[in-house]
């Protein structure tokens, strides 16, 4: 009789990662056109003043999952060696503990490297006690350095989610400086010729239809 055992090997940094959307509260998804090079951030700020983006995946009770550059991220080698084509652009922050106070998510255009306006989808979503959808926006970034708010909300004592709205704070800007978002090598980049490029999307975000990856 042939025995054969077979042995499972777990690895930590996946394990890691499942526990911690096992254990998340809140997900905000950020994602934007598939196949896009555009290096689009997610920023997202606690009431206690933490906050996690590309340069701090880690803060407090908040977990932002990778750092998603457009097509400079879409091939990934496994630990085995092979190559895998991943062509969602796509940011997931998880918050694994409910905070009293306000938070704040910001999309920050890092580097623009496509000709047309970018439509990017926000969601907000509440896991317990059960999965609720609690916001969702689309907003367009046109250009390097642009920075919009997609949501503010408030999570009360009692942990519900209250007070969503688009109200305005700046947040990227003030840990990235103006120029830190291009290439030295270059010179100061030539004006965004908006009416050449324009492809339609309206500069009314709330008229954008949600992104059709179809």
């Amino acid at each position: 009789m042939l025995l054969v055992v077979t042995f499972i090997l777990v690895n930590p940094k996946a394990k890691e990662s499942r526990d911690i959307e096992s254990k998340a509260e809140i997900v905000i998804t950020v994602t934007w056109p598939r196949g896009s090079n555009d290096d689009v951030d997610t920023y997202v700020e606690d009431p206690l003043g933490h906050l996690v983006f590309f340069q701090r995946r880690e803060d407090g009770l908040m977990h932002l999952d990778r750092d998603d550059q457009g097509g400079l991220t879409d091939r990934i080698r496994t630990e085995l060696g092979v190559w895998i084509d991943y062509k969602e652009n796509r940011e997931i922050v998880t918050i694994r503990g409910l905070a009293p106070g306000e938070y704040v998510v910001n999309i920050h255009m890092y580097r623009k490297r496509e000709d047309k306006p970018t439509a990017v989808n926000v969601t907000l979503e509440k896991m317990n006690p059960r999965l609720q959808l609690m916001a969702a926006k689309t907003l367009v970034l046109r250009k390097d350095g642009d920075e919009k708010t997609a949501f503010r909300f408030t999570i009360t004592k009692s942990g519900d989610i209250k007070n969503i709205s688009s109200l305005a704070k700046i947040i990227a800007s003030k840990h990235i400086g103006p120029y830190d978002y291009y290439d030295p090598d270059l010179q100061d980049p030539e004006p965004y010729d908006y009416e050449e490029n324009y492809d339609g999307i309206p500069e009314d975000d709330s008229e954008v239809p949600p992104l059709n990856d179809d």
